[in-house]
């Protein structure tokens, strides 16, 4: 495959000559961001996908279903992979470790090029069931930050409604920018695979005209109001001095506080990013979902960032990037774009640690599980980490 050199085994797997400890030190397998995950304003597991679509073959798997998973690890985070591989700002590849090697990988035309495929080949995500008794949420404004919350609420078991003023949803990305950028039928499609999870769209309809926020507040448990993306800005959680109000953003001072029981309204800042939206409509969700099951938004957990000193970038071959500016990339060029991937501060089965190993110290396990560590054996050598490509293996 091309993600990784030819290299023939070398005849070093017989047992040290002295068999005394060389250092008290033994191998760790330390985890590490890398700057793709890192610098993604939606937090897409980028290493993830395009790992998968890599070594599809080692999986024993067909590039399509490769990259039918890479659609699905995408969408995790991000509804609009079609739409964000057309607009996106891509921080992902100007922080690549790739780029001080040949180039970095041309992450947001792969993205582009799944998300088209799974538009062309009707792939739909999976429905969850409505949680019993649970709060319906109206999301009003329906551009990306709420079409993104909708889609998180309802994942999570939340019923859904979006309210739109406007003819039809999709905010800035169908009313802001040129179709020659995001054609009609990829916008409508990603759109369309959003509410068939069973989201009500209410378009045409405005809010203080067609419908009251006192009708609001009586029919919902909880109010989003995702309208205006003109300015970027963070969401800031706030809890309200009762314990039961969240506050999103920069509301008014004289805002009300209003409890749990009646609405929970969040107003972000306005955004100027397509991706920043989507991001915050996600955040929405996992606040609001937190709030409702009385627990803390989940943390992930933060690895250190690998830069490129820290991976060997000798040991992967030369690989001339995708050239953007050419025709749309083919499933041919996107699984050798995707094999570009270096799998930044995580083990990728490259076997390299195994090879070099005297003391039989790494035990094969199945693909995508990688290896077992048998410290046991370990004389502390350091050979592995020496050797590592990605950085994964630390002594310690």
């Amino acid at each position: 495959m091309g993600l990784f050199k030819e290299v023939k085994k070398p005849v070093i797997k017989h047992g040290a000559s002295s068999g005394a400890d060389v250092s008290a030190r033994r191998p760790i397998y330390a985890a590490k961001t890398a700057p793709c995950i890192h610098s993604c304003v939606n937090g897409a597991d980028v290493r993830e996908w395009l790992v998968s679509v890599a070594q599809h073959q080692a999986y024993g798997r067909t590039p399509e279903q490769a990259f039918e998973i890479a659609w699905r690890t995408i969408l995790e985070n991000n509804p609009f992979p079609a739409v964000c591989g057309r607009v996106c700002q891509h921080p992902c590849e100007l922080n690549c470790n790739r780029k001080a090697k040949d180039g970095p990988v041309a992450i947001r035309e792969l993205e582009r090029f799944i998300g088209d495929f799974a538009i062309a080949n009707g792939l739909r995500c999976e429905a969850v069931p409505v949680r019993r008794e649970s709060p319906r949420i109206a999301v009003v404004g329906a551009g990306p930050a709420g079409l993104s919350a909708a889609y998180h609420l309802r994942r999570k078991g939340y019923a859904a409604t979006l309210i739109e003023a406007a003819p039809q949803a999709g905010g800035m990305m169908r009313y802001a920018i040129p179709r020659s950028t995001i054609p009609a039928e990829v916008l409508d499609a990603e759109i369309g695979n959003i509410l068939q999870l069973g989201i009500e769209l209410r378009t045409g309809c405005q809010v203080g005209r067609d419908v009251s926020m006192e009708q609001l507040r009586c029919d919902y448990g909880a109010i989003f109001l995702a309208m205006g993306l003109q300015k970027a800005a963070q969401l800031k959680p706030q809890q309200g001095t009762d314990g039961q109000a969240i506050v999103i953003g920069a509301l008014p001072a004289e805002a009300p506080r209003i409890s749990i029981e009646e609405a929970i309204e969040i107003q972000p800042r306005v955004l100027n990013m397509v991706s920043a939206a989507i991001a915050q409509g996600r955040a929405v969700a996992e606040i609001l979902a937190a709030q409702f099951e009385c627990c803390s938004v989940p943390q992930v957990s933060a690895h250190p960032v690998i830069r490129s000193e820290r991976v060997k970038l000798d040991w992967y071959p030369k690989a001339q990037p995708f050239n953007a500016a050419s025709a749309p990339m083919t499933a041919a060029e996107a699984v050798a774009e995707a094999a570009r991937c270096m799998s930044c501060g995580m083990c990728m089965d490259c076997e390299t640690c195994w090879m070099y190993c005297s003391k039989n110290c790494f035990v094969k396990l199945p693909k995508g599980e990688h290896y077992k560590l048998k410290v046991e054996l370990c004389n502390g050598c350091g050979k592995c980490a020496d050797v590592c490509p990605c950085g994964y293996i630390e002594m310690n």
